[in-house]
């Protein structure tokens, strides 16, 4: 059996993930000028407007994206134990789900995308847990972007506060906000690689075909 049905889900995951790329990039670039016309005194209503914009339409992208992303996680999870592949240490509901619970999102579903991605290349069970770059690469910017919108947001709350006096300046806000959107940014594009890589794989593009028939 040849894995087509992830050739609908892998499209439309990557389609909602150039998606986030673009919207994401136009958010940096947005609050990048911000931030120099900030300097600058020269910010203007529209500016914000813009910027504001672009983080709601790169929420509106993103949310579906993950959506998406789980719906293909678990069909190709799926295929690798319909195809009787032995060894498997993630069950297509656990490598799915898993990115929703917390501090286990932090490890397993790298693990688990890792093996996904080698065992559809036709690897055996003892090279399942191999680095494989594009994964690397997608789960390092997606940390990170974790990490520095988690602190984006602690520094807003705090600001929020009326009776604590301590505040973030603008420009590290700013600074941070740019960051974040880049990381993500990457961590999509990084996730396209994955998703064709795998995709391809289990269609019999580059692993070993005879997994699949």
């Amino acid at each position: 059996m040849q894995a087509d049905n992830l050739r609908t889900p892998a499209l439309i995951a990557t389609i909602l993930a150039w998606a986030v790329v673009g919207f994401t990039l136009l958010s940096a670039l947005s609050h990048l000028l911000w931030l120099v016309s900030y300097t600058q005194m020269a910010e203007t209503p529209m500016m914000m407007a813009v910027a504001g914009g672009s983080g709601i339409l790169s929420n509106l992208a993103f949310y579906p994206s993950i959506i998406a992303v789980m719906i293909w996680t678990y069909k190709a999870n799926a295929n690798l134990h319909r195809a009787g592949i032995t060894g498997l240490n993630y069950s297509p509901a656990w490598a799915t789900f898993s990115f929703l619970v917390p501090i286990i999102n932090l490890f397993v579903p790298l693990r688990a995308m890792r093996e996904l991605a080698n065992r559809s290349a036709g690897e055996p069970e003892e090279l399942a847990a191999a680095d494989v770059d594009e994964i690397q690469s997608w789960w390092a910017a997606w940390i990170g972007s974790m990490i520095v919108g988690a602190f984006v947001g602690y520094t807003e709350l705090v600001n929020l506060i009326p009776w604590l006096f301590l505040t973030t300046p603008f420009w590290a806000t700013q600074g941070l906000i740019v960051l974040a959107n880049l990381l993500t940014a990457a961590s999509a594009f990084f996730l396209i690689k994955v998703i064709q890589l795998i995709t391809s794989n289990q269609q019999g593009g580059m692993g070993v075909v005879a997994t699949f028939e």
